[in-house]
Parts: C-alpha cells; structure tokens; sequence
C-alpha cells in the first residue's frame, strides 16, 4: 500500500516545483520579449536599408537624367540650327514663286536615348516683350491680361521703371533704394537694365507665384495657369518690337488695340502657315489698328530659350535644364550661351 508524503519536506518540494515553473514562465516571457525587439531592430535596420538603397538610385538616377537632359540641350540646338538653314533655302528657293510659303519655326523636339530620353521646348525669345525696351503701359497691359490685379499692376510697372532708369525718384507707384533698403535683407535698387528676367523677383510687388506662375482650376473645372511673367518677358532679345510667329496669346493680346480674341485668331492663322508680315494679318482681321503694327515684327528669331527634360524610362525622377542661346548663322562658333540654369524651379 502506497503511503501518501505528509509533513514540511513535502510541502516544500511542491513550493520548489511551483518556482521552477513560475522562473519558467518568467524566462519564456523574456524571451519573446527580446524575440520581438529583435525583429523591430531587424525591421528597422531593412527599412533604413531599403532607403539607403532606394536613395543611391534616385541620386544615379538624377545624375543619369541630369546628363539626358544636357544632351537634349546639344540636340535642340543642332535641330534649331539645322531648322534655320532649311528656312534660309527654302526663302531662297519660294522668292518670287506666289502662294508658297518657307518651313516653318521649331518649337519642340524629342531625343531617344536608349535608357531614357529627353523633351525639349523650344521658345522663341523675340515673342516676348522686352523687359528693357517695352514701354510702361504694355507691361501694363500684359500684367492685367495674365490676372493680376490692377493695383498690384501699378505698383509693378512703377516699380519696374523705377528700377531700371537711372535715377533715385520715385514714380507714384514705384519704389527706390529707400524702399529697398527697409527689407531684410536690405539692397538698393538697380537703377539701370535687367540682366534677366528673375531680376524681376527683386522688384516691389513680384512675387514668386506671379513671376513662376501658378496652377488652379477654373469654374468648368479646367486646369488653368495665371500670372507666369516668365513665360512673356525677356531680356535677351535685342529688338522692341514683338515676333508675330512666336508671341504667346497673352502677349498678343497686351498690345494697344487687340484683345485675346484677336489673339487667339493670330495664334490659328499661323499654325496654318507662318505669317510673312504685318499686312498679311491685317488684311485677314479687320478692325485691328493700324498702330498696333508698331509693336509687331515677323523676323526670324536668332534667339530662343530652350528647356530640356531628362528623364529615364523606369524612373520617376526628372532633371530639367533651361538655357538661352543665340545662334549665329557665320563664323567659326554657330552659337553662344547666354544664359544656363539647372535649379529644377519652376521654369
């Protein structure tokens, strides 16, 4: 007959067997308490690794289209002066033959590479205002047509006098080195010619949205652009007057005496053929005034403004390059640079 265990001895054999199990459980709880920061840390060092990872190839990547979109500078200056030549002998071959009309301007370009490419706008510099020679009320004119406000069109084109005449009076409007010198940080005021257009970006009342522009939604829900003074004013053109084949809607529509109707008409009739001179689009439109042909040219362009954008085939990251060059139809170098920026702002 079994006797059963009574008694001290056996009361602590089961108190040891209950902490045995009771450390055991602790232990087991330790344990998955450190499985589970090991797996955070491991977690942690694969996400800082894929994001390290993930970071040289959008900096590879950004080099690669960087230099796309450098190529695509070279190759739209090649096609802009391959375009040039085959105008000049086409003028040559048409003159004196009636109803023909020469090749028409360039205005954008593709280059495929085999990993990538880059799109190249090519925008004629003499279809903008001259920020240097324009007079006062088309600037005016071109601030109210792009939407901007009259009171702030005011203060912008007093301003934009005020900055590039050579004294240190005030127009009503306008603002000199006193003005200036109240800002932080302090500067003074030109007082002579803009050396390019982001000089804008100094002068009293130009904002960068009004200089870069901005992007909304109209009423119908249509995507709209406002304001852009980029877009329509140059210092890099050498002539006042305004390239007929080339000014943006806008600009057209700022001269004294047309309007965004008229404009739009001009825009349709030279995607048709180029315009050859003044009194061909007179003649088309009635009621435009003859002193509206004072601002308005149908030379060709030696300058143009090229904006170029790299981009690789598997990758969403984009390079962009603007450059102004002037292209010289004689001599040993058949084109200056005049201007280059690789910022990847709003250009």
């Amino acid at each position: 007959m079994k006797t059963q265990q009574t008694g001290p001895a056996y009361r602590d054999s089961r108190a040891v067997a209950r902490v045995g199990r009771a450390d055991r459980g602790t232990v087991l709880v330790v344990v998955l308490w450190v499985l589970v920061a090991l797996s955070l840390l491991a977690l942690s060092f694969s996400v800082a690794v894929r994001t390290e990872v993930n970071a040289s190839r959008n900096t590879v990547d950004q080099k690669r289209s960087y230099y796309f979109a450098r190529a695509g500078i070279e190759y739209a200056i090649y096609k802009v002066l391959e375009s040039q030549s085959a105008f000049f002998q086409s003028q040559q071959q048409l003159e004196g033959q009636i109803g023909q009309q020469p090749v028409g301007p360039l205005n954008f370009v593709n280059l495929q590479l085999a990993d990538g490419g880059a799109d190249v706008e090519i925008i004629d510099e003499t279809g903008k205002i001259n920020l240097n020679l324009a007079p006062p009320h088309l600037i005016y004119n071109l601030l109210i047509t792009i939407g901007v406000q009259p009171g702030d069109a005011d203060i912008i084109t007093d301003s934009i006098e005020d900055w590039r005449d050579p004294d240190d009076l005030n127009r009503a409007n306008g603002a000199e080195s006193e003005y200036y010198q109240s800002l932080n940080p302090p500067y003074f005021a030109k007082n002579g010619p803009f050396d390019v257009p982001e000089e804008l970006l100094l002068v009293r009342g130009v904002t960068p949205e009004i200089y870069y522009g901005k992007k909304a939604l109209s009423d119908t829900g249509e995507r709209i652009e406002y304001y852009g003074l980029q877009n329509y004013l140059t210092t890099f053109s050498s002539i006042a007057r305004i390239n007929i084949n080339a000014a943006p809607a806008a600009v057209l529509a700022a001269i004294p005496g047309l309007d965004y109707d008229v404009a739009n008409q001009i825009v349709a009739m030279r995607q048709q053929e180029p315009l050859m001179d003044i009194g061909q689009v007179m003649e088309r439109i009635p009621g435009i005034p003859t002193e509206a042909a004072n601002y308005l040219s149908a030379m060709r362009s030696q300058v143009y403004t090229l904006v170029s954008s790299g981009k690789l085939h598997n990758s969403e990251v984009i390079s962009r390059v603007r450059a102004v060059v002037r292209m010289q139809n004689a001599g040993p170098q058949l084109y200056t640079v005049l201007y280059w920026n690789e910022s990847n702002l709003e250009m």
